[in-house]
């Protein structure tokens, strides 16, 4: 891939213009090693995490590679442009400007409007590119995707399967964790850019970070909703859950699910940090794969199930830990029974 190396990097946000975004603030650190930079990194999409990696990519890359963005919110697109991305007119118009993108739509689905046609996103493609998607899709969509994109793009399309997960804050600081599903040279040469948004560790060939997140975002979930439920079972007995969540994070030290949701439980704030839908998707992979492989996963259907009930009662859009706010309405008579 033609781009710019790290010491380019240096040279760039030494000699050339100051950005007024401060593009440049330092060197990233990470396995990327002294690979290349690309010279134009497009981001394709709108999804919940897009203006915190934009933010991210503004801040990392060489002040001299070119960002440019396309989605279907106007407004968003405006507040990305004032932060210094460029904007395409079109999908294609994005490809024929990057020869590396990012899919930050939350289903592939999502997707399918805007890869063909004249404006499409596979008209624009002229040169070698590599298509990080990191929207939820089951793996034989992606594979199949993968095919027909290579067939009708003379293989000069490449896609890496790395569905990105994780809160906006957590993007914004480089910080999130990425499974990469792609072939050893393709994930070589897609890490320059998906180092600068977290730690990537390569699970196996196209598809199969799909699986590892879904059945990640599986037991982040199922975690969250177990915390729920045992937060009103402890307080139904008149237990001080305040006390309680302090017994709970000597025995589960260091979990970040804990830590995310001990504030929310205690204030009975369920602001999400990332909504609860946003599971959904992920759960559906998991399922999939659970009956593909035999595998009798029962607790997956309870969670599913709760998760159903959560969407039914209009907490969907609410963080897991809303799972207190439904079942703290169930049945609130029934307290002090204590053994």
């Amino acid at each position: 891939m033609r781009g710019y190396t790290r010491d380019a990097r240096c040279l760039g946000n030494s000699m050339g213009p100051k950005h007024p975004f401060d593009r440049v603030t330092s060197v990233p650190t990470g396995r990327a090693g002294d690979q290349t930079y690309p010279r134009s990194v497009g981001v394709l999409g709108h999804g919940f995490l897009a203006e915190a990696v934009l933010r991210r990519l503004l801040r990392a890359l060489p002040a001299a590679t070119h960002v440019s963005t396309y989605g279907h919110n106007p407004d968003l697109l405006a507040r990305l442009q004032r932060l210094g991305a460029h904007r395409a007119a079109s999908a294609a118009d994005l490809a024929a400007r990057s020869e590396y993108v990012l899919v930050l739509l939350r289903k592939l689905e999502d997707l399918e409007t805007d890869l063909s046609g004249p404006s499409g996103f596979q008209a624009g493609v002229h040169s070698p590119t590599i298509l990080v998607v990191g929207a939820i899709s089951t793996p034989d969509d992606l594979r199949s995707l993968a095919s027909e994109l290579a067939e009708k793009t003379a293989g000069l399309l490449k896609l890496v399967d790395a569905p990105l997960s994780g809160t906006p804050a957590v993007a914004a600081r480089g910080e999130l964790s990425i499974v990469v599903g792609a072939a050893p040279g393709l994930y070589r040469d897609s890490l320059p850019v998906l180092e600068l948004l977290g730690t990537c560790v390569r699970v196996g060939g196209l598809g199969s970070a799909q699986i590892a997140n879904a059945c990640e975002q599986y037991v982040i979930a199922a975690t969250a909703m177990a915390l729920s439920e045992a937060a009103v079972i402890a307080e139904r007995a008149d237990l001080d859950l305040s006390r309680v969540l302090q017994s709970w994070e000597l025995s589960l030290a260091g979990s970040r699910v804990l830590e995310a949701a001990r504030d929310k439980l205690l204030n009975r704030d369920f602001q999400p940090d990332l909504p609860a839908g946003a599971a959904l998707a992920p759960l559906e992979v998991a399922t999939q794969q659970a009956w593909r492989t035999g595998t009798s996963a029962r607790l997956l259907g309870n969670v599913r199930e709760l998760f159903e009930l959560l969407d039914r009662a209009g907490l969907s859009s609410q963080d897991l830990t809303s799972t207190y706010q439904y079942l703290a309405a169930q049945h609130p008579e029934r307290r002090g029974a204590q053994g």
